[in-house]
């Protein structure tokens, strides 16, 4: 915990761009300033964020493990804006996050996988729950379930990486979806910070040619690959 305080205050420290403020692509302005700041002031809709609130009251994992309202508030914006062909989820968990990415993009072929046999299980009631019929639920081995999804991913896909929390497998997740992007693919990692093996992993892919802009958020990293934006490593205060 003081770790990731430490690093939190750095984070704030090296804050440079405010609501889009000296940023001069207007496709990077639209993300950060419509989409990390919401100009647009959308909203995921009032029965998610109730449906939500009360998981969130009555499970104890909820409120641990799953993602925030506020964080899954901007995975809805960022899939609503964004208009994917394909989302792919790497860590379901309960599949809240997931439930968020599928209201951005109704009907948009959804794979997300879950090694946790008992949690795909959970994820895939509270799914049916919300009625979210393109999501497909993959329980099994990451790597194995990801080599399934891969031949037949969308070049402009939305991709979630929240699985396994240690540098190597995530550097290796990314990698191998990188290979199947098209240079309108977006990536969002969770937990950037949550370790110092992914606080290395964040920076190691950052750094990789392919990642034009990375933008740190602090609990979350978001990888823009468009080929006409300048290489650039953004902090912003959200």
């Amino acid at each position: 915990m003081c770790w990731r305080i430490y690093h939190y205050l750095r984070h704030l420290l090296h804050i440079r761009y405010r609501h889009g403020h000296r940023i001069h692509s207007p496709y990077l302005f639209e993300f950060i300033n419509g989409v990390l700041f919401n100009a647009q002031g959308a909203e995921p809709p009032s029965e998610l964020k109730a449906w939500h609130r009360k998981l969130r009251a009555e499970c104890p994992f909820v409120r641990q493990a799953s993602v925030s309202r506020k964080y899954g508030a901007l995975l809805y914006r960022i899939s609503q804006w964004f208009r994917p062909d394909m989302i792919i989820e790497l860590g379901t968990g309960m599949g809240i996050s997931t439930v968020y990415l599928a209201s951005g993009s109704p009907g948009v072929p959804l794979h997300t996988i879950e090694k946790d046999p008992d949690r795909a299980g959970i994820a895939s009631s509270l799914i049916r729950e919300r009625e979210a019929e393109a999501v497909h639920v993959h329980q099994g081995e990451m790597e194995e379930e990801l080599e399934q999804i891969l031949p037949g991913i969308a070049p402009r896909y939305l991709a979630f990486v929240d699985g396994n929390h240690h540098f190597e497998p995530t550097v290796a997740y990314v990698r191998r979806l990188l290979q199947m992007a098209g240079e309108e693919a977006l990536i969002v990692m969770d937990d950037i910070y949550w370790s110092p093996g992914m606080q290395r992993a964040w920076k190691a892919i950052s750094s990789w040619p392919e990642v034009r802009i990375s933008i740190d958020v602090f609990r979350m990293g978001i990888l823009l690959l468009r080929n006409d934006l300048p290489k650039r490593e953004i902090k912003v205060k959200f």
